[in-house]
């Protein structure tokens, strides 16, 4: 048996952290039962210079690619990608782009639920697929209620506790120095960046577990 734990750093906003979860998924189903896997969210913000009313996504992002037109090219790669494992990626001229702070907040509640990947979906669904706000309280309230998360645990991502623990855990991450997302550190000894392919992933999960049970 070997126990592999993985610590996701993400943001929920992050293209690439959707995709790159699900091919790791992927790469996870293929490991068998000689396999004890434990996934772990930490918090990232891509875009921490967003206000937390949030920004016209269009607007924003068209700026940090440099244009419209390579925002839309952007676009169009990530709906081609997104196909190919199962993800469809819509975006519109209404979609904002959140401060997610908060949304971490409630990731944090959801860990401690035991629930932190069903609600880590269902972010990315909402926010990717869906178009919603994910840095508003009532859509992640509503998430939270959908997803199976109580009433306690929404007080808890919206406690002072919530948020100070979450920025101490935003700053030990700038510490090390992680300037993007997705990051991959297993057993707390190794680091991955990028959303691989299944394959390479698969390949990854095997050299780490052969080295640990040695």
């Amino acid at each position: 048996m070997a126990d592999l734990r993985i610590d996701i750093i993400s943001d929920l906003v992050c293209p690439w952290c959707y995709l790159g979860y699900s091919r790791l998924k992927q790469a996870i189903d293929q490991l068998g039962e000689d396999y004890k896997i434990d996934i772990r969210w930490q918090p990232f913000e891509l875009h921490p210079d967003i206000p937390l009313s949030g920004a016209d996504r269009d607007g924003y992002l068209s700026e940090k690619f440099g244009s419209q037109e390579k925002l839309n090219e952007v676009n169009h790669a990530l709906q081609h990608v997104g196909k190919e494992a199962g993800i469809e990626f819509n975006f519109s001229e209404k979609d904002r782009v959140p401060n997610t702070k908060l949304t971490h907040q409630f990731m944090l509640a959801a860990s401690k639920a035991s629930l932190a990947t069903p609600f880590a979906l269902a972010l990315f669904y909402a926010y990717f697929t869906n178009g919603e706000d994910i840095g508003t309280l009532a859509v992640l309230k509503k998430t939270a209620l959908e997803t199976g998360l109580q009433v306690e645990d929404i007080e808890y991502a919206t406690s002072d506790k919530a948020k100070r623990l979450t920025e101490k855990k935003l700053q030990h991450l700038r510490q090390m120095d992680i300037q993007s997302v997705p990051t991959y550190v297993i057993n707390d000894k190794y680091m991955l960046h990028g959303a691989h392919d299944p394959e390479s992933f698969l390949k990854v999960l095997h050299d780490i577990a052969a080295k640990e049970i040695q």
